[in-house]
């Protein structure tokens, strides 16, 4: 009996390890862009034809929750023309948004992802309306009453508000981001 329950401990660890990872690893990886395509994955490749550089945030509808669930998003603009994510294959929906524009309507997208693939995503702006976008500054120092506190400042700027269009294009075979047809 001691040396079952000496076998089990080990088993039961190396369990929580396995699922551990696999949680960790989640189902989509950050931007990536690896010489040639992994086994049993497929690839979506978010671009838009924008002079100014995007923020991006990607969120894809979760079946299980009926919500959508953040899967990319980075105040820094990528250094590549195009935000690629890995996927397995299978049916996704995609919710596309900017972090560094005002989006009045993020764009969604239905996608199959097939292994070995790149999927691309032509993401468009499109101009609907200003907006009135609020900036509060709060430094130490004196305030008018002559105490030591904090100062704010709140400023108003003017800035373009977009509608975000989002198109699926038809699958190709899995190519480096430098040579495809988005890529300046």
């Amino acid at each position: 009996m001691d040396g079952l329950r000496a076998m089990i401990v080990p088993m039961k660890g190396l369990l929580m390890l396995v699922a551990t990872a696999l949680l960790v690893a989640g189902c989509a990886s950050t931007n990536v862009n690896p010489s040639r395509a992994h086994a049993h994955t497929g690839y979506v490749d978010f671009h838009a034809d924008a002079l100014d550089e995007l923020s991006w945030q990607v969120e894809r509808f979760d079946e299980r929750t009926q919500t959508f669930r953040r899967v990319f998003s980075e105040l820094d603009p990528p250094a590549e023309p195009a935000l690629r994510l890995a996927f397995p294959p299978g049916h996704y929906r995609f919710k596309v948004r900017f972090l560094n524009r005002v989006v009045s309507e993020p764009g969604q997208v239905d996608v199959k992802v097939e292994a070995g693939m790149i999927t691309p995503i032509r993401v468009e702006l499109i101009a609907a309306g200003e907006s009135s976008v609020q900036v509060k500054r709060t430094n130490p120092g004196g305030t008018p009453y002559g105490r030591f506190g904090r100062r704010t400042r709140i400023r108003y700027n003017e800035a373009g508000m977009y509608r975000v269009s989002a198109e699926a294009q038809p699958p190709v075979p899995y190519q480096a981001k430098a040579w495809t047809s988005y890529a300046p």
